[in-house]
Order: C-alpha cells, then sequence, then structure tokens
C-alpha cells in the first residue's frame, strides 16, 4: 500500500524511474523470497500493496492459474501497474487492481489467499491492515508476508559513508511513520488480528566471494534501494548531495572488492485466517 501524495509520506517516492526500479527490485530478490511460497491450491488472490504489479507479475508466471485482485491507495502505481500487465498480456482476466486504503477495505468477494510483501514497513498500525482484511478471506485462507528487518543489514568491511546513510534513512522512514523492523513483529501482529497457525521464517542474503556474480548484481540493487530515498531525503535536509554521493561510491567499491561481504534478513510470515 503505497501513500498517497496529498497525503502520507512514501519514502521512495512514485518517479518513472522509482517506479522501474520496484520491477528491478522483485526480480533480483525473487528466489530468497518465492521458493517459500506455494499458491498451488489457490484460485482467488488478495494482493495487499501491489504497486506497479513488480510481484504481481511473479505471482502470475509462477502460479498462471491464480486470479489476482490487488489493492493499492495510489492512483499512479495502479497506472503503471495496468500498462505493465498489459505488455506482459494480461487483462481483467487475470489481474484486477483496486484503488482502496488496505486499513478500510470495501471488496466484493471472499479470497481464497492473501499475498503482502515490502508493504507493512510503510504503514503506521500495520495491525489495522491484518484486521481490516480478514473479513475477505475464506476460512482457513492462507496468508503470506514477507516484510524488512533493515538493522540486519551489514557489509564487511563496514563502510561508515554506507552505516551513515542507512541510518538516516531508516530514521526517516520511523519519522513519517513506518517501521523498518516491521518484520520482527509479524507474529505478534497475526496473533493480534486472530490469524492462526502462524509460521515465521528469516530470508536472505550471506554473499561473499563464493558468490561474485550476486553479490555484484545485490550490492548494486542495494545501493539503487538506498538512493531511491534520496530525493526525500534532500528534500527534507537530512543528508547533502555529498553525502549521497559517498555512500554510492562506497557500495560501488564494496561492490568491485573480491572479498566484500553482504548480509541482510527480511522475516516471511505464513498463517491461516
Amino acid at each position: 500500500m503505497k501513500s498517497n501524495s496529498t497525503s502520507l509520506k512514501y519514502i521512495h517516492g512514485y518517479t518513472l524511474d522509482e517506479q522501474e526500479r520496484l520491477r528491478e527490485q522483485a526480480l533480483v530478490i525473487e528466489r530468497p523470497i518465492y521458493d517459500f511460497i506455494d499458491f498451488s491450491e489457490v484460485n482467488e488472490l488478495l494482493e495487499i500493496g501491489s504497486g506497479v504489479g513488480a510481484q504481481t507479475e511473479i505471482l502470475l508466471r509462477r502460479f498462471p492459474h491464480l486470479h489476482i485482485t490487488g489493492v493499492e491507495y495510489e492512483s499512479r502505481q495502479i497506472k503503471k501497474a495496468l500498462e505493465n500487465m498489459s505488455k506482459l498480456g494480461y487483462d481483467e482476466r487475470k489481474v484486477t487492481f483496486v484503488q482502496q486504503d488496505a486499513k478500510n477495505l470495501h471488496l466484493d468477494k471472499q479470497y481464497d489467499a492473501a499475498f503482502i510483501c515490502w508493504v507493512l514497513e510503510h504503514v503506521s498500525e500495520p495491525v489495522s491492515v491484518l484486521f481490516s482484511m480478514k473479513p475477505y478471506l475464506k476460512h482457513n485462507a492462507k496468508v503470506s508476508i514477507t516484510e524488512v528487518f533493515n538493522t540486519t543489514f551489514y557489509t564487511y568491511p563496514v563502510k561508515m559513508e554506507v552505516m551513515e546513510y542507512w541510518r538516516i534513512y531508516n530514521e526517516y522512514q520511523v519519522q513519517i511513520g513506518g517501521d523498518p523492523q516491521v518484520g520482527v513483529r509479524l507474529g505478534d501482529l497475526l496473533e493480534e488480528a486472530g490469524y492462526r497457525n502462524i509460521d515465521l521464517r528469516s530470508g536472505g542474503f550471506h554473499l561473499d566471494s563464493r558468490q561474485p556474480e550476486e553479490k555484484r548484481t545485490v550490492f548494486n540493487y542495494w545501493k539503487n534501494l538506498m538512493s531511491s530515498g534520496a530525493p526525500s531525503l534532500l528534500e527534507e535536509g537530512l543528508i547533502t548531495e555529498k553525502q549521497l554521493i559517498e555512500m554510492q561510491h562506497a557500495m560501488d567499491e564494496l561492490r568491485d572488492m573480491p572479498h566484500a561481504v553482504f548480509y541482510y534478513r527480511f522475516i516471511q510470515a505464513t498463517a491461516y485466517a
């Protein structure tokens, strides 16, 4: 659920470059997420925070029998999602996008499963989303949620230009109502909202000299992720152009070091309505 530009602030913004980055990001992190998700027995899937359809297209590729209803708050993201789906050959027979606030859903049917990925980190009171979608899930519907745990990000060697920028980035996300550590709370949030059979796993990256190409790809991706917050951080006066450039150069140096290490964990939850 990406926030409306006239109300809540969204750290990544809605530029065309950012909309394309979301698709690139989804592909880079596809395997660590989707190798542990099974919607083979699901027909009607509710996707909360569908954005530009970056995750939607992976879901439809991996589970081509699905029909997906994507809920998204920002009209610009829905417009881009429709363009993306059309280019891939998907129409309303496979995917429908609904512009609604995920905290206050008004849907016209129930679903076999729900999917949330990289969304609750941007939401104040994320449990309200879990409460809101529950009436629209069939009994025993599967819920799959993947969320951030940003304090786990670490590189070897440590580059202070990177870690200081990351600290500011995450503090700003908290300031605008998000939670960059929300992944560790998924169990409690699902329990509070009344879901059953909650299971948590930690996924992510631990890349070193044994995976040189994947490590280069992930360092590039992570630099782009951090850079996506730069317009907001610059506008708020939280960083300078010099800090941004130094962070980017440091990430490039790490990417090109044979023995550099990239480490990050996210949290995945599976539960049932």
